[in-house]
């Protein structure tokens, strides 16, 4: 009997504040979404934009991930740009965009006005 290949098992993604989260397809379909119930008092319209954001970084990192595996099975960096995968660095733009840049560094003084 042949060996299925399981589809791989994504992670969510999830809203900078941890209380939006999605599943999608590599296309950027929702497969699952959780709502934290505080979301349902925001605007309409500005949580639907959020989740479509959200929706469109799972396929983006997905896309990429897909493209990390081309690549690791030789296939050369002209044949990936001839077929349009996003690379990683569309991914950290889009990063940056929706979650801002990190705030890991450290401040350039502790001193502050008073």
């Amino acid at each position: 009997m042949p060996h299925q290949q399981q589809p791989h098992q994504r992670q969510p993604v999830r809203s900078r504040t941890g209380t939006i989260a999605v599943v999608t397809t590599e296309r950027g379909l929702p497969t699952a979404l959780k709502l934290d119930r505080s979301e349902l008092a925001r605007p309409p319209q500005e949580l639907a934009d959020e989740i479509l954001s959200l929706c469109k970084l799972s396929a983006l990192r997905a896309q990429v991930a897909f493209r990390r595996d081309l690549a690791s099975k030789g296939y050369t960096a002209s044949t990936l740009r001839q077929m349009g995968l996003p690379t990683e660095e569309d991914l950290t733009r889009l990063e940056e965009e929706l979650f801002g840049h990190d705030d890991d560094d450290p401040p350039a003084t502790w001193m502050r006005s008073v």
